[in-house]
Protein backbone atom coordinates (compact mmCIF):
# COMPACT_ATOMS: atom_id res chain seq x y z
CA UNK A 1 0.00 0.00 0.00
CA UNK A 2 1.43 3.41 -0.78
CA UNK A 3 -0.23 6.52 1.45
CA UNK A 4 0.18 10.13 0.68
CA UNK A 5 -1.11 13.70 2.14
CA UNK A 6 -3.21 16.19 -0.43
CA UNK A 7 -3.02 19.61 0.02
CA UNK A 8 -6.94 21.36 -0.26
CA UNK A 9 -6.01 23.95 -2.47
CA UNK A 10 -8.84 27.35 -2.28
CA UNK A 11 -9.30 26.40 -6.03
CA UNK A 12 -10.62 22.81 -5.32
CA UNK A 13 -14.04 24.56 -4.23
CA UNK A 14 -17.14 24.92 -5.56
CA UNK A 15 -20.05 27.46 -5.56
CA UNK A 16 -21.15 25.14 -2.23
CA UNK A 17 -17.82 25.85 -0.75
CA UNK A 18 -16.37 22.08 -0.82
CA UNK A 19 -14.12 20.29 -3.09
CA UNK A 20 -15.95 19.56 -6.84
CA UNK A 21 -16.43 16.08 -7.56
CA UNK A 22 -14.04 16.31 -10.60
CA UNK A 23 -11.01 17.53 -8.43
CA UNK A 24 -11.55 13.94 -6.35
CA UNK A 25 -10.23 12.48 -9.35
CA UNK A 26 -7.58 15.03 -9.88
CA UNK A 27 -6.18 14.12 -6.05
CA UNK A 28 -6.49 10.42 -7.41
CA UNK A 29 -4.28 11.14 -10.44
CA UNK A 30 -1.60 13.65 -7.72
CA UNK A 31 -0.78 10.31 -5.66
CA UNK A 32 -0.72 7.56 -8.51
CA UNK A 33 2.25 10.17 -10.38
CA UNK A 34 4.05 10.14 -7.40
CA UNK A 35 3.68 6.26 -6.73
CA UNK A 36 4.25 5.77 -10.55
CA UNK A 37 7.32 8.20 -10.62
CA UNK A 38 8.88 6.20 -7.88
CA UNK A 39 7.88 2.42 -9.13
CA UNK A 40 7.68 2.64 -12.83
CA UNK A 41 10.93 4.54 -14.43
CA UNK A 42 11.49 1.24 -16.16
CA UNK A 43 8.33 0.95 -18.00
CA UNK A 44 9.00 4.84 -18.71
CA UNK A 45 12.13 4.50 -19.97
CA UNK A 46 10.75 1.58 -22.28
CA UNK A 47 7.96 3.56 -23.85
CA UNK A 48 5.60 1.73 -22.03
CA UNK A 49 2.34 4.08 -20.51
CA UNK A 50 -0.09 2.98 -18.48
CA UNK A 51 -3.39 4.21 -19.41
CA UNK A 52 -6.48 4.62 -17.65
CA UNK A 53 -9.76 2.55 -19.01
CA UNK A 54 -11.91 2.69 -15.80
CA UNK A 55 -12.82 4.95 -13.03
CA UNK A 56 -15.33 4.54 -10.67
CA UNK A 57 -15.58 6.79 -7.41
CA UNK A 58 -18.22 6.29 -4.53
CA UNK A 59 -18.00 10.02 -2.61
CA UNK A 60 -18.97 9.38 0.99
CA UNK A 61 -18.39 13.37 2.67
CA UNK A 62 -17.53 16.52 1.47
CA UNK A 63 -13.59 17.62 1.99
CA UNK A 64 -13.76 21.45 2.84
CA UNK A 65 -10.91 24.13 2.79
CA UNK A 66 -8.21 23.13 5.39
CA UNK A 67 -9.59 19.70 5.74
CA UNK A 68 -6.74 16.57 5.89
CA UNK A 69 -7.34 14.69 2.88
CA UNK A 70 -4.69 11.45 2.78
CA UNK A 71 -5.17 8.81 -0.18
CA UNK A 72 -3.98 5.20 0.53
CA UNK A 73 -3.49 3.34 -2.73
CA UNK A 74 -3.20 -0.53 -3.18
CA UNK A 75 -3.61 -2.76 -6.03
CA UNK A 76 -6.93 -4.53 -6.45
CA UNK A 77 -6.26 -7.07 -9.10
CA UNK A 78 -3.35 -7.99 -11.68
CA UNK A 79 -3.89 -9.40 -15.01
CA UNK A 80 -2.10 -9.54 -17.75
CA UNK A 81 -2.04 -6.38 -19.58
CA UNK A 82 -3.90 -4.42 -17.15
CA UNK A 83 -4.47 -3.70 -13.04
CA UNK A 84 -6.99 -2.24 -11.05
CA UNK A 85 -5.94 0.17 -7.83
CA UNK A 86 -8.24 0.91 -5.04
CA UNK A 87 -8.41 3.99 -3.12
CA UNK A 88 -9.62 5.52 0.16
CA UNK A 89 -9.24 9.23 0.82
CA UNK A 90 -9.45 9.74 4.32
CA UNK A 91 -8.59 12.10 6.91
CA UNK A 92 -6.68 9.71 9.24
CA UNK A 93 -9.23 10.16 11.87
CA UNK A 94 -12.02 8.32 10.79
CA UNK A 95 -13.63 10.27 8.76
CA UNK A 96 -14.03 8.41 4.70
CA UNK A 97 -14.16 10.97 1.83
CA UNK A 98 -14.44 8.56 -1.02
CA UNK A 99 -13.42 5.43 -2.07
CA UNK A 100 -12.39 4.68 -5.77
CA UNK A 101 -11.04 2.46 -8.42
CA UNK A 102 -8.92 3.03 -11.49
CA UNK A 103 -8.08 0.51 -14.35
CA UNK A 104 -5.27 0.66 -16.46
CA UNK A 105 -3.68 -1.35 -18.92
CA UNK A 106 0.06 -0.77 -19.80
CA UNK A 107 0.63 0.30 -23.59
CA UNK A 108 3.48 -0.19 -25.74
CA UNK A 109 3.79 3.38 -27.19
CA UNK A 110 6.20 2.08 -29.66
CA UNK A 111 4.25 -1.00 -30.30
CA UNK A 112 0.46 0.69 -30.52
CA UNK A 113 -0.31 -2.30 -28.83
CA UNK A 114 -1.03 -3.39 -25.00
CA UNK A 115 1.85 -4.52 -23.01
Amino acid sequence: MYSCEVEVRYADLDAYGHVNHATFLTYLETVRTKLFINEFKELLKKNIFLIIVRVECDYKHPIHLGDKVIIDIKTDEIKRTSFTLSYTIHNGNGITYAEAKTTLVSFDNRKKKSY
